[in-house]
């Protein structure tokens, strides 16, 4: 009964423990020994203890010391688990007397370090950074305040004049239906009138100390930043016209009055003043806006005949099905003794065959109905999967393997689901087109899905075709312009234009190094739960 407490005792040390005799060998090994190093107790008994580090220890000349003296030994190793991984571990050895039923002479004792390792090269890499980071401020505050000096007695002068030219400024800014706002020379917002919250979605509170530049549309940063970097020469109001982004992700045109106060010595800009309008509706009307969502529906059209046929295929299973049950029924039913559980039973099959072949319709009706732009809140990896199911027919009869790499938890994306349907829908059948040149047996598309920041998640189609060349990826978006014998030179020009109204971007990377991808992202919905 001793000995059965004993070993309890030990099974119960929660980190790695083992037993073993004078000669260093091993006697016993508890479960945290074997989380920590792989090894199973079988695999280990009568073996050296040695197995587990990345030296050899002279364990039998320590326990043989420690042994009279009743002393403990310890000292940091570097251990190898059965995988090969190294770690660092706390080695602590302790004598134990043996007797005829017991021949341990020591209890080894790891506790696992390399956690606490790794913390601690974060911090002192942190600290260097920091350290530097200082320097470099430190630097800056310094040239600062030499500039802040040579002006302190022109400073006093301006912030009388600046007090007074802030009450008339925000008089007027607390009223206006247009956004009025203050920038920083670099576009930090200073202020930001309320009127942002309706025509940009965002409260003045989380404008302000962001960045301008971070909303702006990527083609547009360049003119804005030459408007925003004229000189005291240049400091009357003019105009720009640019794309900014909501806080839904859609981006908007915008029109603004920019004023420049710039400083009287250095003839710098000191701060810069917006007056903005949304001129979205003056520069897209309705009927360019309906024109284009025409153009799309037609495309969306134009697949119809090649999917036809893997549809009609998809509906045609379970209506036969339907037949068979509903025939049997009949069958049944002109016997004199039959099950109405039975009979109820093949019915209730029936039901859901029709009900597939329904969901197989609906789909189709999706797809192809003609309607306005519709954004909702909606998961990437379940439009990918629906648009799978329109095409199921023509990826099996082509044999092709899908392999499928979807980030297991991503957030909502606010998107026209049947856009994005299509986007998808035209990007698999280019890859299906792409892979029937290729052998049967390498025939592959992969699929991956990942969130690569807080506000942007990404979706990317590769295969094992021949994939694009500079050329073509260079030609590929001019209108009309395609490498099939019967393409319309619209579908991969479409897909861009969809994926940058949503505020994302369309990007083809060329076959080089088998590296071929097409990849386009989608801004996440900061409003979801």
């Amino acid at each position: 009964m001793e000995a059965n407490f004993t070993q309890s005792l030990f099974e119960a040390i929660g980190e790695s423990a083992v037993l073993v005799d004078k000669a260093g060998r091993v006697i016993d090994w508890n479960a945290g020994a074997t989380q920590l190093f792989g090894y199973s107790r079988k695999e280990v008994l009568g073996r050296s203890v040695n197995l587990i580090y990345q030296q050899n220890h002279a364990f039998p000349k320590i326990i043989q010391e420690i042994l009279p003296q009743q002393k403990k030994w310890a000292l940091e190793t570097q251990y190898v688990r059965k995988n090969g991984l190294k770690g660092l571990c706390k080695t602590h050895v302790g004598p134990i007397h043996a007797t005829e039923h017991h021949k341990a002479a020591a209890l080894i004792t790891h506790h696992n370090a390399t956690p606490y390792k790794n913390q601690l090269d974060e911090l002192r890499n942190n600290n260097t950074l920091l350290q530097e980071e200082a320097k470099k401020q430190q630097e800056l505050i310094l040239v600062k305040s030499s500039l802040l000096l040579n002006n302190l007695a022109h400073q006093e002068q301006l912030e009388l004049k600046l007090r007074e030219s802030e009450l008339s400024f925000h008089l007027l800014a607390e009223n206006a239906t247009d956004i009025i706002s203050r920038h920083q020379p670099d576009g930090t917002y200073l202020y930001v009138s309320p009127s942002c919250k309706s025509l940009l979605g965002y409260t003045p509170d989380e404008l302000t100390k962001r960045n301008i530049y971070k909303l702006l549309h990527h083609d547009d940063i360049n003119k804005f930043k030459k408007a925003m970097g004229r000189r005291k020469e240049h400091t009357m109001p003019h105009s720009i016209t640019y794309r900014i982004r909501r806080k839904e992700g859609e981006y908007r045109w915008f029109e603004s009055q920019i004023r420049i106060f710039s400083d009287e010595i250095t003839k710098s800009p000191r701060e810069i003043q917006l007056a903005s309008r949304d001129v979205t509706e003056q520069i897209y009307d309705k009927k360019a806006r309906l024109r284009g969502q025409q153009l799309a529906h037609v495309y969306r059209l134009s697949t119809m005949e090649e999917m036809a046929s893997g549809m009609a295929h998809e509906i045609g299973q379970p209506l036969a099905a339907i037949v068979n049950y509903t025939q049997g029924c009949v069958r049944y039913l002109e016997k004199q003794d039959h099950d109405p559980k039975q009979l109820a039973e093949i019915m209730k099959k029936a039901v859901a065959q029709a009900e597939r072949a329904g969901e197989v319709i609906h789909r189709l009706k999706n797809f192809f109905c003609k309607g306005q732009l519709f954004k909702s809140p909606c998961k990437l990896n379940n439009v990918i999967r629906e648009t799978l199911g329109l095409i199921r027919n023509d990826i099996t009869s082509s044999k092709i393997k899908i392999e499928f790499h979807l980030a297991k938890y991503t957030p909502l994306v606010f998107a026209d689901k049947i856009q994005l349907q299509q986007v998808i829908l035209n990007l698999l059948k280019n890859s299906i087109e792409s892979v029937r040149e290729s052998n049967p047996k390498e025939r592959k598309i992969r699929l991956q899905t990942k969130q690569i920041d807080k506000n942007t998640i990404e979706f990317t189609v590769s295969d094992t075709g021949p994939g694009f060349s500079k050329e073509i990826v260079a030609k590929v978006f001019k209108p009309f312009f395609t490498t099939k014998a019967h393409g319309t030179g619209m579908g991969l020009a479409i897909c861009r234009s969809i994926i940058e109204a949503h505020g994302g971007q369309f990007t083809i990377n060329s076959n080089a190094h088998h590296q071929s991808w097409i990849r386009f992202t989608l801004p996440i919905n900061v409003n979801a739960p």
